[in-house]
């Protein structure tokens, strides 16, 4: 199914936590220990798990130890108690294997929560940034952060948070239950240790060097493999598809070898890992065999000592990995709060009462001397623009390619930034207004409208909610999609493909103007919603534009002088400024330009309209 419609889906988002703006300056383990604190109570418990697991882990080898020094003594005087420590032993495994699978439970199912509240957090968002943070960040990096970046968060706020815990409690009861069988011995098991952990902790830093390296390659693979699919059209018609694998191939190959690198370690690290366990054991044996011929330790007490080494090992086994996964991790936050970090205006977060929101557009919308410039450019694309639009009215806006249509269309709406004092909707400044209040009174449908891959009935119905302003069937008349719909698989119920890629150029547009239609508003603004029709219904659509449009007004944007003829009055645009304005009547006598256009389409429109198709000729 479609997102949900724009209206509720802002009222569900303005009461989310990520919508207030956060300090760039905090640090990453404040911005993650806010993560953690919503889930505090399963943490809380966990940590409980875990050290009851490590109390049970520790007094599971004492049991162990005096059963076999009873198997060493009479077994027949020993049997009462030798049973007993059996029994217990196995309630005691019994009960760490229930603790251990709640500790894992209560870490794990948190890491889980936090990865969806992460992505939830971004991509509402995402959905508040404008266009200057996505023309610098391009798709794929942002699917690639929120998809893969965000797995080193959920490991780190799962399987990271439970082995820090678990180290914890390791390294304190273990060494303290050695230490009171044998001072000596334990400190001969330190060495191999301490030495392990200093030649892999090298290791670690240069992995953790190569996983930075490597999530921004897997982000520069994923903004090529967008690229590449959104232009598959444009490669299979030019048939240059080796180009397009070979594009891919490379920076996948980048990525291959940066990811075979960090094999090579991991082969290299996590053998003298598991080989520190087998060398602690030697020496216990070594020198610990020594001390039971000697008398100092009983045999029991060795065979205990032996599994303490192995609970003693495991931990820092395990400290390397997780310290890179923590490395990890934070890099991943770091990577994350590209997005988070964004600051939203605080206007966009502040709405109107429900009550005056209705009332915008009441007395309509003055433009008063606009002129924009674009970001690093120094000639400005529209100046000193000034024209009102009130309710009732149709207007039309007229120019040719690059006069400055749709930069002032994005004014009007807002995905332009503009200076303050510009462009009012009845006494506000839409500069002071939030996205939202403009956007519930002004709609503009472009020429290159877009559609979610889902069916006709869904994309027309798009920001509707649950109210039905005219049947589909009407609508798709208005549009003049009905009959094509009534040939469609599923009729209205087809699904039309991602971005509409089974429609063509012009289908998408009379569905587009189909939403435009069911969803009226205060202002609808049509930006060359026509450009891909052609004559006969182009006549027709505007004829339904006229007659049906439910919207109090409506702007015209086009280059074409015939699709203008019926508004009530039209600005000609050349080089961004306004150099006429009047009826299309009064246009034909005072402006040569508007003059010329329209003479110029006439002569076009009859030469095509006398022209015989193919099968005239033929016969």
């Amino acid at each position: 199914m479609l997102p949900m419609p724009p209206k509720r889906t802002a009222d569900i988002l303005s009461n989310h936590a990520i919508l207030s703006n956060r300090s760039a300056e905090e640090s990453n383990w404040r911005f993650f220990f806010r993560y953690l604190y919503r889930h505090k109570w399963s943490y809380g418990l966990g940590v409980l798990m875990l050290l009851a697991t490590n109390w049970l882990a520790v007094s599971i080898p004492r049991y162990i130890g005096i059963a076999i020094d009873l198997l060493q003594e009479s077994l027949a005087q020993n049997q009462a108690q030798f049973n007993s420590n059996i029994v217990l032993i196995m309630g005691l495994a019994l009960a760490m294997m229930g603790a251990r699978t709640l500790s894992r439970m209560l870490f794990f199912n948190p890491g889980r929560a936090i990865e969806k509240e992460l992505k939830d957090d971004a991509f509402s968002r995402l959905t508040y940034l404008q266009r200057d943070f996505y023309s610098s960040h391009p798709t794929g990096t942002l699917i690639s952060i929120v998809n893969n970046d965000i797995n080193g968060i959920r490991a780190l706020a799962g399987v990271v948070m439970l082995q820090v815990f678990n180290i914890s409690f390791a390294l304190s009861f273990t060494p303290y239950k050695m230490w009171q069988l044998s001072p000596q011995l334990t400190l001969y098991c330190m060495v191999p240790v301490v030495l392990t952990f200093m030649v892999s902790s090298r290791a670690i830093g240069k992995m953790r060097r190569m996983v930075k390296v490597r999530m921004e390659e897997l982000q520069a693979l994923s903004t090529r493999s967008v690229e590449l699919l959104s232009g598959i059209d444009v490669i299979k018609s030019n048939h240059i598809q080796p180009w397009a694998r070979e594009e891919f191939a490379e920076d996948n190959e980048v990525l291959l070898q940066r990811s075979v690198q960090l094999a090579r370690i991991r082969t290299l690290v996590l053998p003298i890992l598991g080989y520190t366990d087998r060398l602690i054991k030697v020496l216990i044996l070594a020198v610990g065999g020594g001390y039971v011929i000697q008398s100092g330790l009983s045999l029991g007490e060795l065979v205990a000592f032996l599994a303490y080494a192995t609970l003693l090992a495991m931990p820092f086994f395990s400290m390397a990995m997780i310290w890179s996964a923590f490395q990890s991790g934070f890099l991943s936050i770091s990577s994350l709060r590209r997005i988070l970090d964004q600051e939203i205006p605080a206007k966009d977060l502040q709405h109107l009462p429900e009550a005056e929101r209705q009332q915008l557009f009441s007395s309509g919308v003055r433009v008063t001397n606009l002129s924009f410039t674009y970001p690093g450019q120094t000639e400005p694309v529209l100046k000193n623009i000034s024209f009102e639009i009130r309710p009732g009215q149709t207007v039309g806006i007229l120019g040719q390619v690059g006069s400055g249509k749709s930069t002032l269309v994005n004014c009007l709406n807002r995905h332009l930034d503009i200076e303050p004092g510009r462009i009012f909707i009845d006494q506000h400044d839409i500069t002071q207004l939030s996205r939202r209040d403009l956007r519930s009174a002004v709609r503009t449908i472009t020429q290159e409208p877009f559609l979610f891959s889902d069916s006709v009935l869904n994309n027309i119905r798009f920001s509707a909610g649950d109210q039905e302003s005219q049947p589909i069937d009407d609508v798709l008349y208005q549009s003049d999609m009905r009959d094509e719909v009534q040939q469609f698989p599923e009729r209205e119920n087809t699904l039309v493909g991602e971005k509409g890629i089974l429609l063509s150029g012009g289908q998408k547009q009379r569905l587009s103007l189909a939403r435009a239609m069911y969803t009226p508003s205060k202002l609808m603004i049509l930006d060359n919603v026509l450009s891909a029709v052609d004559n006969e219904t182009e006549r027709f659509l505007l004829e339904q534009i006229f007659e049906a449009m439910q919207s109090q007004s409506t702007l015209i944007v086009s280059h074409r002088a015939s699709v203008l003829e019926r508004v009530d009055y039209i600005l000609v645009l050349e080089q961004g400024e306004i150099v006429a304005r009047g009826t299309h009547q009064e246009l034909l006598q005072t402006s040569p330009l508007y003059r010329q256009t329209w003479q110029l389409q006439q002569e076009g429109d009859d030469q095509l309209a006398s022209t015989p198709d193919n099968g005239e000729q033929s016969q």
